[in-house]
């Protein structure tokens, strides 16, 4: 073979591997990242993964773990959507063979919900009363109605007080007041007007045609919780109006 037939082989094999280097395969690359919540960085699952418009999709699992695999290199623009967050979008490069890992957070999505009225079936009137019938027949106190004060027909808030059992009148400068009998000289009981603490005075010059109900608590013993007020040692005694909202 001549030295020019040898070049001519030459050149010819040298054409046919150009094309085969030119179309090499790309090296494909990843995404793996994690959804989670901003602040506090809590996984969340459900969140759906994906890159522009593309094919290339995903949903986060239990952990918030997502992957996108065989991605041609390039940039693309990651969005992330889940149920209750604000959508965000995430601008990243993928170079050749590269494995991409991350962690994309989302912020809580507000919402603004609609007014909701809540209207009870119980007149306002009557539901003041329910824990009074509440006590009245659960504890050891002393109890007196609308109904039995009207019977009664006192003519002060006092003599009606002093009918029941363990409570004494005493009088001092043309005042009479009402006593525990077991409290000691000088211990007078503390007042409540409509759940309100209430100086004595006031309390005891409420016109008992104004009284729906009064409750009366002896000793310690007989106090409810609500009732358990700084001055309460010497008694309690709760008066309830007809004329409070």
């Amino acid at each position: 073979m001549t030295r020019h037939g040898a070049s001519t082989i030459l050149a010819v094999v040298a054409c046919l591997a150009a094309p085969a280097a030119a179309q090499a395969p790309t090296i494909k690359g990843s995404v793996v990242g994690y959804v989670v919540t901003t602040p506090g960085e809590a996984p969340i699952p459900g969140a759906t993964v994906q890159l522009d418009t593309t094919a290339w999709r995903a949903s986060t699992d239990s952990t918030g773990r997502f992957e996108l695999d065989s991605i041609d290199p390039g940039s693309y623009v990651l969005h992330v959507r889940a149920v209750g967050y604000e959508q965000s979008a995430w601008r990243i490069r993928l170079h050749p063979g590269q494995v991409m890992g991350a962690r994309f957070p989302l912020a809580p999505q507000a919402v603004e919900l609609p007014t909701v009225t809540v209207k009870g079936t119980t007149p306002l009137s009557a539901r003041r009363y329910l824990d009074f019938d509440r006590r009245r027949a659960t504890s050891s106190g002393a109890f007196f109605t609308q109904e039995d004060i009207e019977k009664a027909n006192p003519a002060t808030l006092v003599d009606i007080l002093v009918t029941a059992r363990g409570v004494q009148q005493v009088c001092l400068v043309n005042d009479c007041i009402a006593k525990m009998v077991r409290s000691p000289p000088g211990c007078y009981p503390q007042y409540y007007i409509d759940g309100n603490e209430s100086s004595a005075y006031f309390a005891r010059h409420t016109p008992p045609k104004d009284v729906k109900g009064i409750e009366i608590y002896r000793g310690s013993s007989e106090i409810p919780g609500e009732f358990g007020g700084s001055n309460s040692a010497c008694g309690v005694i709760a008066i309830w109006t007809k004329s409070s909202p």
